[in-house]
């Protein structure tokens, strides 16, 4: 049974008033949320300046997590190239030779496989803190490529030829830093994945075809050699030689380095360090206000 009520299409809902009070308040209550975000935001980027009591200053570049797994991801492969390499190499007679004196192919897999879960654990560990800043904080990450990153790439291009007159200016991580990174996390997937096969490989020809053991061994090998390579050259120059980077390990960069190596990020840790004392000053005077205030009604006769 339909109702006989007919409702006039032209007829609309008498909208509620909104007073100019409680607009003010809205956006008062948006403009403290949006300062108090970025005051939180100045202060974490504030606080990796530390000054000495020689008045100094150093910078924090890489926090405890980050050095940890540095160093678990310099111990793992170190022992996974030299244990690999060696089995890799023993049909000649001086590597087995010196397999032998390692004792021999039996334990270079043991030691090999172990340094291999080592290098997951880490590796699992990384992409969980990847995940984190993704979905958690909701932030790309500082090595999430930029297009300002092509734009450096082709300015350290012109100055290494002599093109340009200046190197350019980094921030957080250099487009080296950017380009080994990636390269990282792509030769360490590859690795972990055909390592697994060879290691489990009845497991994995449960879905994947015979050819995939031999193939997999081929790309381990080739990989293994490429990223040993790329290690003792392109990381060892850039980290060790061309500037002495001990950041990795220490944490902390001198003012002269961060200012040389990583001037964006320098200017903005300096903006961020006088934005928290200017808030600091302002809060503590509106303190001082308000208490002045809240002495002065105390005094006054009623």
């Amino acid at each position: 049974m339909t109702s006989t009520k007919s409702k006039n299409p032209s007829q609309k809902h008498p909208l509620r008033r909104i007073p100019p009070e409680e607009t003010a308040v809205d956006r008062e209550a948006i403009k403290r949320r949006l300062l108090a975000r970025r005051l939180r935001e100045a202060q974490a980027l504030a606080s990796r300046m530390k000054i000495l009591p020689d008045g100094s200053r150093i910078f924090l570049r890489f926090d405890s997590s980050a050095r940890y797994q540095h160093l678990v991801l310099l111990i793992s492969f170190t022992t996974l190239a030299i244990t690999g390499l060696l089995q890799h190499f023993s049909h000649y007679p001086l590597v087995a030779q010196i397999a032998n004196w390692f004792g021999g192919a039996q334990a270079l897999r043991i030691v090999h496989h172990v340094a291999a879960i080592l290098m997951i654990a880490v590796s699992v560990y990384h992409v969980w803190t990847i995940f984190e800043i993704w979905f958690v904080k909701r932030e790309y990450g500082a090595m999430w490529p930029r297009m300002q990153d092509f734009k450096d790439l082709l300015q350290m291009l012109k100055y290494n030829l002599g093109w340009a007159a200046s190197r350019p200016a980094y921030d957080r991580f250099s487009i080296e830093e950017k380009l080994e990174y990636w390269a990282l996390l792509w030769g360490q997937t590859l690795m972990i994945i055909t390592g697994l096969i060879m290691w489990f490989p009845v497991v994995f020809t449960w879905v994947l075809p015979g050819e995939s053991v031999p193939i997999s061994r081929a790309l381990h090998s080739w990989e293994a050699i490429l990223a040993t390579l790329a290690i003792l050259t392109w990381h060892t120059y850039h980290a060790q030689i061309k500037v002495r980077n001990q950041s990795i390990f220490t944490g902390y960069m001198t003012e002269e380095e961060m200012r040389h190596e990583h001037p964006l990020e320098y200017e903005r840790i300096l903006a961020a360090y006088d934005f928290v004392q200017k808030a600091r000053q302002e809060l503590t005077a509106r303190k001082v206000m308000q208490e002045r205030g809240a002495a002065s009604e105390m005094a006054s006769p009623r």
